[in-house]
């Protein structure tokens, strides 16, 4: 039985447990309490290494959506300001109403930490919404859209902001991906497929499909994480000669 490369990443790992549950779909052992237990061990801690991918994804989810935030604050500023700089008009006076309310926050506040622009936002709406600024606001036609925008990108923002305070909390008292892979990878190489591997010679009718199909799944990775790592040294040789 094929063994999976200790170079295989998180997500390779993660692919080839998913892969051997699907196997089990398609080709079930059935009345064997050692393959079960093991199946069941296999099955739990690859749920487990999604659940940290996922975990990343909403990392990277949260940081997305606060780009789309400071891409509508940036929006509300550059609109203003563009009213703010035409001929001298009524329309050009309640613009520079508006701009004075976005001078107290100014763009940097783009660039502060996730909660404090938090705070910021929310506080630069209701003072744009305030009723004393509606006449100055409707001097601008695309000045509520854009506010709309804001506040819809500011709530997005809250709702990846709490499922990323949920994965810190569950994350201290948790193992990381890397070792959670390397657990999985043990499974499959110490456990399972050296008790397939052994089966499959003694009992061919019942286990060679399995053991078959598992040797392909595990075949088919490391030639992946081969040829990346290929790559990976002819790019860096690359870089070095240059």
């Amino acid at each position: 039985m094929k063994t999976v490369n200790s170079k295989s990443n998180i997500k390779d790992t993660a692919e080839i447990g998913q892969g051997i549950i699907d196997i089990n779909t398609t080709n079930p052992i059935a009345e064997d309490a050692f393959f079960k237990m093991t199946f069941d061990a296999l099955s739990a801690k690859t749920d487990e290494l999604f659940g940290k991918i996922k975990a990343g994804w909403i990392e990277s989810e949260l940081e997305e959506k606060d780009k789309a935030r400071d891409l509508d604050v940036r929006a509300i500023f550059y609109e203003v300001e563009a009213k703010c700089v035409r001929r001298p008009s009524q329309a050009q006076v309640n613009a520079t109403k508006t701009q004075e309310t976005l001078d107290r926050y100014g763009l940097k506040i783009t660039s502060a930490s996730y909660t404090n622009e938090s705070a910021e936002v929310r506080a630069l709406i209701k003072d744009l919404k305030a009723p004393e600024l509606a006449e100055a606001r409707a001097s601008i036609p695309d000045l509520d859209g854009l506010i709309g925008n804001l506040e819809a990108s500011q709530a997005a923002f809250d709702v990846s902001a709490g499922k990323h305070l949920e994965n810190l909390a569950n994350r201290e008292n948790s193992k990381s991906a890397t070792v959670i892979a390397k657990e999985l990878r043990e499974i499959i190489n110490d456990d399972l497929g050296t008790y397939i591997a052994a089966m499959a010679k003694a009992v061919p009718a019942k286990y060679k499909a399995f053991a078959d199909l598992m040797n392909v799944l595990i075949d088919e990775n490391n030639r992946k994480v081969r040829d990346r790592l290929a790559a990976l040294k002819k790019k860096k040789e690359g870089v070095d000669t240059e």
